[in-house]
């Protein structure tokens, strides 16, 4: 059953649209499951495509849509729609860059998850590789050397296909209510439950890869190979780290409680 929860203490007028930005990979589809049960489905636009907003709109040929999954026309209508004061929708999430704001005309604001760089790449890998993703056979090493999988987690932050790590920390000074980290989950949703209002929150992981080797087992050439395409995601991901370890610092003694029985909670089951 959904249940609506989102900023039920706010005018509908008052209310931010949650844009959730979702990277492949970083435990976003076990978050996108907790976000249907907050609020209605006629809310929610979902988006599946990895792609700018620009391209959603406008480079996608329309016979292609149904093929990648992708609610272009949906987006298209909202954005028609919007300026006549039609603001139902209050959740746009999936696999989209930073820039869906741009196409807005009420208040918003965004959020992520991001993943330890090394770890997000090998599960990517493995991930594609069990769902029959490639067109042809594809090797590890040919995987992490392909520069269109290199800084993946700062190009959906800095909104392109070339990332930009000063404009994803603008980016999420800015627009950004939290960023969470994927091996702080339990933290990160707490902080998201508080921040976005979110109840009755219980979750099993998603899209979880299975069959992938531990990061352990990964060969150190390989290992140094990620590290040199990716160092532009490590930087970011140990920024957003030190803005949510900030963020937990900060909470009032009863909040720090609550965040300690939540986690027992979530991971214990008492």
């Amino acid at each position: 059953m959904r249940i609506f929860f989102v900023n039920h203490n706010e005018n509908e007028s008052e209310k931010e649209l949650l844009i959730f930005l979702h990277v492949p990979k970083t435990g976003g589809q076990t978050l996108g499951r907790i976000i249907d049960e907050q609020y209605h489905i006629s809310e929610i636009i979902k988006v599946k495509d990895p792609q700018t907003v620009e391209t959603l709109l406008n480079e996608i040929p329309n016979e292609k849509v149904t093929k990648i999954g992708c609610y272009v026309e949906h987006l298209e209508t909202y954005f028609q729609q919007v300026p006549k004061g039609d603001e139902h929708i209050n959740c746009i999430y999936g696999h989209m860059y930073f820039g869906m704001h741009r196409y807005l005309s009420k208040p918003y604001t965004y959020m992520t998850m991001l993943r330890e760089p090394i770890d997000r790449v090998i599960s990517h890998y493995y991930y594609f590789l069990g769902k029959n993703h490639f067109k042809t056979d594809t090797s590890f090493e040919e995987f992490i050397t392909k520069p269109k999988f290199f800084n993946f987690q700062t190009r959906y932050l800095s909104g392109g296909n070339i990332p930009d790590l000063q404009l994803a920390k603008e980016n999420i000074h800015n627009h950004f209510s939290i960023v969470g980290i994927t091996e702080m989950f339990d933290e990160s949703l707490f902080l998201m439950k508080k921040q976005f209002g979110w109840e009755h929150i219980n979750y099993a992981k998603k899209n979880v890869t299975a069959s992938r080797p531990a990061k352990e087992q990964i060969s150190k050439v390989f290992i140094d190979l990620i590290v040199k395409h990716n160092e532009i995601d490590i930087e970011l991901y140990h920024y957003a780290k030190n803005l949510l370890e900030l963020k937990i610092q900060a909470l009032d003694h009863p909040s720090k409680q609550e965040l300690h029985d939540y986690i027992r909670i979530q991971q214990n089951g008492v």
